[in-house]
């Protein structure tokens, strides 16, 4: 009866190791096509038109108040389905307006207040409605539920909000301006 060298062994345990992730990797390919295929199920009940992108996710063109704003459907990896709708770009939205305007605290309390609606920023400052599924979660109710969370947030964003941060934001680039001059 023969036995393993120290050096078969450490052969061995990278080989079986190795085999762990290619299965981890096809498991979660799997995981993820079955998901996307309820996805796709799922926007068809919904009534909704989308457009697959190959390797991200899907994309849902709503109207929303005569605009249209895009919804994103994307996994996150290793486990998340996230839905998405981008609320106003940091092109839109100064940096030291973001603080004047009190965007943060606003937009985190009325995430507080309400359960169904979640706000987030990128590291670009890009503000977003934003919500998230665990994968093994993902049944139609949920996905439904969470998909309206984010086009409400949206619709609240554009009709409340909107209107005040563009007002202040037109404020505070007007002081700014005036007393630039006497600054500089």
């Amino acid at each position: 009866m023969s036995t393993l060298g120290s050096e078969d062994k450490n052969i061995a345990e990278a080989i079986v190791e190795t085999l762990r992730e290619k299965i981890k990797e096809e498991a979660m390919r799997i995981i993820v096509k079955e998901a996307a295929f309820k996805i796709g199920k799922y926007l068809r009940l919904m009534g909704k038109d989308f457009e697959v992108y190959k390797g991200t996710g899907v994309v849902v063109n709503e109207k929303l108040d005569g605009d249209e704003v895009k919804v994103y459907v994307v996994f996150r990896p290793p486990e998340w389905v996230e839905i998405r709708a981008k609320l106003i770009g940091s092109d839109e939205l100064p940096p030291g307006a973001i603080r004047e305007c009190d965007v943060l605290e606003t937009l985190m309390m009325l995430s507080n207040d309400f359960a169904e609606l979640s706000f987030c920023m990128d590291k670009d400052m890009n503000i977003y409605a934003k919500q998230n599924i665990l994968v093994g979660a993902l049944t139609f109710d949920l996905f439904k539920e969470e998909y309206d969370a984010v086009y409400v947030s949206a619709l609240i964003f554009r009709r409340e909000l909107l209107p005040k941060l563009k007002k202040c934001v037109r404020d505070y680039e007007e002081i700014r301006r005036t007393y630039s001059d006497m600054i500089t």
